[in-house]
């Protein structure tokens, strides 16, 4: 069965007055990190959040990588850590122990160019795919 991802501007009080670029929340998007995989849960062009399902501890600027269930791979985005939400445990709460909110810094031209490749490819996919709600 194929999942939808539905573009949505993530409309949250602390996010809202922050962000400059919509979100669209997705459903096929991991990001890769060095303490592991991650889902993504909305992606922008400025940055993205996701969810891990152990606790870690983030330094306030990193690399991760992000990757596509159809196999696209942008490597090496450095990103800063803009809020983190503990949940609790995974087995109580909705399968994520923590939420993590990034924001993209200084990204190469090339990486700019992949990650708008990859928001069209998400807006494409959005549009085509029929409703089956």
């Amino acid at each position: 069965m194929n999942q939808l991802s539905i573009p949505e501007v993530h409309g949250q009080a602390y996010t809202r007055d922050r962000r400059k670029n919509g979100r669209y929340r997705e459903m096929h998007l991991l990001v890769i990190t060095g303490r592991g995989t991650g889902k993504i849960l909305d992606i922008g062009s400025d940055g993205l959040s996701f969810g891990c399902l152990y606790h870690h501890s983030f330094p306030a600027i990193w690399p991760l990588d992000i990757i596509d269930a159809r196999g696209v791979l942008l490597k090496q985005l450095r990103v800063r850590k803009i809020w983190e939400r503990n949940l609790g445990h995974p087995d109580l709460t909705d399968g994520f122990a923590l939420e993590i909110g990034v924001e993209f810094v200084g990204l190469t031209p090339r990486q700019e160019n992949e990650l708008d490749i990859l928001l069209s490819m998400q807006i494409s996919i959005d549009i085509k795919l029929p409703c089956l709600l």
